[in-house]
């Protein structure tokens, strides 16, 4: 078996390749994401690179961005909203020591986030139940005792599964309800009433960089936050006056340009729309394709993006991925490292549908060519 992927792997430097269009870009990453079209470094203001971040015009442009965040987005103006250093990672660390441990907490998990959220709830000593299910299915979503935290992702970027809406809430749920929106902002219209605590990054629908974390907490969070000891500073909500430490304004700066081309895209109604063209363009493909299968079990639980399936049959998975990037047909399609192996494809807005199109074609033709 070595000697013959070594012969096959050498014939690939030979492989004659079709006359086949391939996409005008081949970045499908799901996080960093492309950038939308239009963006340009050219186009990034830098008025303030250099600048000290607590100087009161710059704290000014700061507030301008988030004050735009809140209006694109529809987030209540009780609401408080938090620049967090450590992109969506960082956001969840510190509602994790800022938030919870006051109740008990019950986290439906059906992503390698979710599970990770998990982990370091327990190395805190919080009570937990964690109903987990890594099988594509959604773990159990009844009998949530009502007085405990919850906390979910979403969309589940690993997996492709994803909540969808929030018609399994409780209308009287009391303990606070925490979700990590990461992949599902910009894309869902997010019922901010039914959720206190919210994290995200800017990386992923709307194509901007991936250094800060938003927190985004209801008035009942606000009132339930309490001094605690022995928290990190970075993590120290309570402790929070304008921002935590030094922004990248540089960051910030994209983040305008970027959420400027998301509102003259549609805004949430035009680029949701995308997405939907997007999944449906990859998922009637699936469903066609005699070598995937659409890992999250039931349609009502799929993203609309990501979209992961898993491969049918095994073989040598990594010239395939080889063959697409050398090629550069597709970059960074392959699974999550902790998943099945298989392709997983963003089809957020900043994706054009001719772009996808193109790869399932080239698709087809590599898969008969590989498996």
């Amino acid at each position: 078996m070595v000697d013959f992927l070594f012969y096959f792997s050498c014939d690939l430097q030979n492989m004659s390749i079709p006359n086949i269009k391939k996409p005008d870009d081949p970045r499908f990453s799901c996080g960093p994401t492309k950038k939308p079209e239009g963006w340009s470094l050219k186009k990034i203001k830098d008025k303030f690179l250099g600048r000290y971040h607590r100087s009161d015009d710059v704290k000014i442009y700061i507030d301008k961005q988030i004050s735009k965040l809140r209006k694109t987005l529809q987030i209540p103006n009780d609401y408080r909203i938090y620049i967090i250093p450590g992109s969506c990672t960082g956001a969840m660390e510190a509602v994790i020591w800022s938030v919870l441990g006051n109740r008990k907490i019950t986290a439906i998990v059906y992503d390698h986030w979710g599970k990770t959220w998990c982990d370091d709830i327990n190395k805190l000593h919080f009570k937990l139940d964690c109903r987990v299910s890594l099988d594509g299915s959604m773990p159990e979503l009844k009998k949530i005792p009502k007085d405990n935290d919850l906390l979910f992702v979403w969309t589940g970027t690993t997996t492709g599964v994803s909540i969808n809406n929030l018609e399994f809430l409780n209308v009287n749920h009391n303990g606070l309800v925490v979700s990590d929106i990461n992949s599902a902002v910009f894309i869902y219209d997010i019922p901010w009433k039914k959720i206190d605590v919210s994290v995200f990054s800017w990386q992923k629908a709307l194509g901007s960089e991936s250094q800060h974390g938003i927190i985004v907490m209801s008035p009942k969070a606000i009132d339930d936050l309490r001094q605690k000891n022995n928290i990190p500073k970075i993590f120290d909500l309570k402790k929070i006056n304008f921002l935590i430490n030094t922004p990248s304004l540089l960051s910030i700066a994209d983040f305008e340009l970027c959420l400027d081309i998301y509102n003259k895209n549609g805004g949430l109604m035009g680029n949701k729309k995308k997405c939907e063209t997007n999944h449906s363009i990859i998922s009637n493909w699936i469903k066609t394709n005699g070598y995937l299968n659409q890992f999250a079990q039931k349609e009502k639980f799929r993203a609309l993006s990501p979209v992961y399936a898993t491969f049918k049959h095994k073989f040598n998975y990594d010239d395939l991925f080889k063959f697409l990037n050398k090629n550069q047909i597709a970059y960074d399609i392959k699974n999550y490292r902790l998943c099945e192996p298989g392709i997983r494809i963003w089809t957020g807005p900043t994706i054009k549908k001719n772009d996808l199109i193109a790869l399932t074609n080239w698709l087809d033709w590599s898969f008969n060519k590989f498996v």
